[in-house]
């Protein structure tokens, strides 16, 4: 149900500069009043930024100041929050807080006392490996049964959170949407240039890569993201030891969407070796990597880890492969010898997660 031609009233929503899903651009024109809150990882970074827009008009950006480390960057965090929900929503507004993080969860009592706030947790996954994962994971649980509504980032999130897949109006599994385009895109000529773009960590498989381009000088790589200092430091010895480092743009920073889709059009496919057994989240999740790919309009080269994979097979917008050198070089040839039926995949891919469509159906619950 609409009221003043808006689906939603008032809403504060977490968000990400990297690749997500298109949801702050969904709820811009959808929300009446929008808050959004960047979230930026604690590496390379100095702000965090809100966004504030009325009727679908920004009206308000501000910088945000975090630090990298751990304990203020969680306290600065909280305290804007805070300040978001006290400052930007009034004791009339019905606000909807969606959040992938407990820590918005502090309080939830006296802030629900002060305002007259629902919570949505959208969960992701991260195993317990370390003594702050399994922190997390605790908090997590814990509040995902006070939580108003809980969403996953993938039917196997769901299932772990409740011992079986569930798609109620509480509960239910809303994975990234796109932008459906007609692709218009050829096959580049000279060397061919593999795109990697996110988050940097050990579990993302760069070094199957690495060593495909130690035997394939026709190849190069461009990483788009960053990591920190000790495993870039680790990656640089392993590209002068490999001899590849003039294969290989990795400037370790964050690039804007409109730097990112410039240098996509160099690019003729997006890797996305993840390790595969389960201590890797990607094995739960929907990684918005697979996504950006595909709205970047270019063919898809996967691990088998996430669930994500089925929809890459059966649309044909790129290959999975086995975690070898072998297969990553039969899903190249693959794409590079098919390209258009790839490009076809893709369109085909887009228009099924159509972002408008898709979290229209998905979010019907907060129009209530």
């Amino acid at each position: 149900m609409k009221i003043n031609n808006y689906k939603y009233q008032s809403i504060l929503l977490y968000a990400s500069l990297q690749f997500c899903g298109n949801v702050e651009e969904y709820f811009v024109k959808n929300t009446k009043k929008l808050a959004v809150l960047i979230i930026q990882p604690r590496v390379k970074n100095k702000d965090n930024l809100l966004r504030l827009y009325i009727e679908g008009k920004l009206v308000k950006e501000e910088k945000i100041k975090l630090s990298e480390n751990i304990f203020f960057y969680y306290a600065f965090w909280y305290l804007q929050y805070l300040r978001i929900i006290f400052s930007y929503f009034t004791r009339k507004d019905r606000v909807i807080i969606i959040t992938s993080h407990p820590i918005s969860f502090f309080g939830m009592t006296l802030q629900k006392l002060l305002r007259r706030a629902k919570f949505v947790f959208w969960i992701e996954y991260f195993p317990t490996i370390s003594l702050i994962n399994s922190l997390f994971d605790n908090l997590k649980k814990h509040y995902h049964k006070r939580t108003d509504y809980a969403c996953y980032f993938g039917d196997r999130v769901n299932k772990l959170m409740n011992g079986s897949i569930l798609n109620t109006k509480n509960r239910r599994t809303i994975l990234w949407g796109v932008k459906p385009k007609i692709i218009r895109k050829k096959m580049p000529g000279g060397r061919l240039t593999i795109l990697f773009v996110g988050l940097i960590k050990e579990s993302q498989g760069l070094d199957l890569v690495f060593n495909y381009l130690k035997n394939n000088k026709n190849y190069q790589l461009k990483i788009l993201g960053v990591c920190s200092k000790p495993l870039y430091k680790n990656y640089q010895k392993l590209f002068k030891k490999y001899n590849i480092s003039e294969q290989i743009f990795f400037p370790n920073k964050f690039f804007s969407e409109k730097e990112l889709q410039e240098i996509s059009k160099e690019c003729f496919v997006g890797i996305a070796p993840y390790t595969t057994d389960k201590t890797n989240g990607t094995y739960f999740i929907d990684p918005g990597k697979i996504k950006a790919y595909a709205e970047l309009g270019i063919p898809i080269i996967m691990s088998n880890t996430s669930a994500i994979a089925t929809y890459v097979k059966r649309f044909k917008c790129g290959e999975i492969i086995e975690r070898n050198e072998v297969d990553l070089d039969r899903g190249i040839k693959q794409v590079k010898d098919n390209y258009n039926i790839y490009l076809k995949g893709l369109e085909k891919f887009n228009k099924y997660f159509y972002y408008e469509n898709h979290y229209a159906k998905k979010f019907d619950f907060l129009e209530n």
